[in-house]
């Protein structure tokens, strides 16, 4: 096994810092395999780069001030009144401005959970609480956690579905009456589906019509591997998109962006078998990692794994030092030291995380 006292480095606490790493290791991003970012292991829709390159001309002029061709595709797509529609660079965006918005109460995070909830309600100076599931239910949640998360009296919850890092989705009865209770006693309920492509689930966006309470995010940026291009959306009640616009301010969206949204709302055929291609890359990583650990069951595209504690530093380090990047999980409010998340990435470069495994466990 590899010397843990060799030189360590200092690793983003985050996924998907790619720029740092190829600075830290002196290599170029593309020498660098990616298993911290949760996106499309397929890549990104063929013709896409030629359709948002011939639109690169557009960029001489400002973009569309609150991006109304995105939003028209959008509501056209769930045929829908344009008015539940707010576009965003990226979810983060939305979760931030929601923060300033719902600040002057308490919020419920459903964790273990993304760590820009939070940051969003304490950079607004809000309050919150975690609701955690439990490890004992290798963290699914179960119908006891509705009263978990009553009892605090909450103004807002968030929560995702699938939940990152578990991976795993909510069972559609448990969101119901979540969705129902926030309704009946004006609680917002904000549920972030960046990840539900991957999934055989049934987004909640068409119940938004009917439930003034009910938030949905939506993110292009995994399911079509367009990070860098940050295009997302949130769909709410009239009122609310009316308040969260004056917070988001005028060109939400660049150019480029709004082109690609153009492009991946005529090719929406592209997901239709994503769900069962994911899953069989994701059956070859558990394999790999159940090896070494314990990894849970994942709805998603991407892996919760248990290893060891006292080697969880060494892996990781020396992994990194392989050029091949992973989640240290731990700052995961619910998680502790030894949890580690991995994306499902192409066949090449899971048998390149399995060669790496096995030479450090050598």
């Amino acid at each position: 096994m590899p010397d843990k006292n060799d030189n360590s480095l200092e690793i983003p606490a985050h996924g998907g810092r790619i720029f740092e790493a190829s600075e830290t290791l002196k290599t170029n991003i593309f020498k660098i395999i990616d298993f911290s970012a949760n996106l499309n292991p397929f890549g990104q829709p063929k013709k896409l780069k030629e359709y948002v390159c011939s639109e690169f001309l557009s960029t001489i002029h400002y973009p569309e001030e609150k991006a109304q061709s995105m939003v028209s595709i959008i509501a056209n797509f769930y045929d829908m009144p344009e008015e539940h529609f707010l576009p965003g660079a990226g979810s983060t965006v939305h979760i931030y401005i929601l923060g300033r918005l719902l600040a002057d109460g308490l919020c419920v995070i459903l964790g273990p959970a993304f760590s820009e909830y939070e940051a969003a309600i304490n950079a607004a100076g809000g309050k919150y609480v975690y609701v955690n599931a439990e490890e004992e239910d290798h963290f699914r949640v179960t119908p006891k956690i509705i009263a978990k998360i009553m009892a605090h009296k909450p103004q807002a919850i968030f929560l995702a579905n699938p939940a990152n890092p578990t991976g795993l989705l909510i069972p559609e009865n448990i969101l119901n009456e979540l969705a129902t209770i926030a309704l009946d006693q004006k609680i917002y309920l904000v549920v972030d589906e960046a990840f539900i492509d991957f999934t055989t689930a049934q987004s909640l966006v068409p119940l938004v019509e009917t439930n003034e309470y009910l938030v949905v995010l939506k993110s292009l940026t995994k399911t079509y591997a367009i990070p860098g291009l940050r295009l997302a959306y949130l769909v709410a009640s009239p009122s609310l998109v009316e308040r969260l616009w004056i917070q988001l301010g005028p060109w939400p969206l660049s150019a480029l962006a709004l082109s690609a949204a153009d492009f991946i709302f005529l090719f929406e055929q592209y997901i239709d078998q994503l769900p069962n291609q994911v899953a069989a890359l994701k059956k070859t990583l558990t394999q790999t990692l159940s090896l070494y650990g314990q990894p849970l069951p994942s709805d998603a595209n991407f892996v919760l794994f248990k290893y060891s504690p006292e080697k969880v530093d060494q892996l990781i380090q020396y992994l990194y030092k392989n050029c091949l990047l992973v989640r240290d999980a731990r700052n995961f409010n619910g998680l502790s030291r030894g949890w580690l998340r991995l994306a499902v990435r192409p066949q090449k470069e899971l048998i390149v995380l399995a060669k790496l495994l096995e030479k450090f466990h050598a």
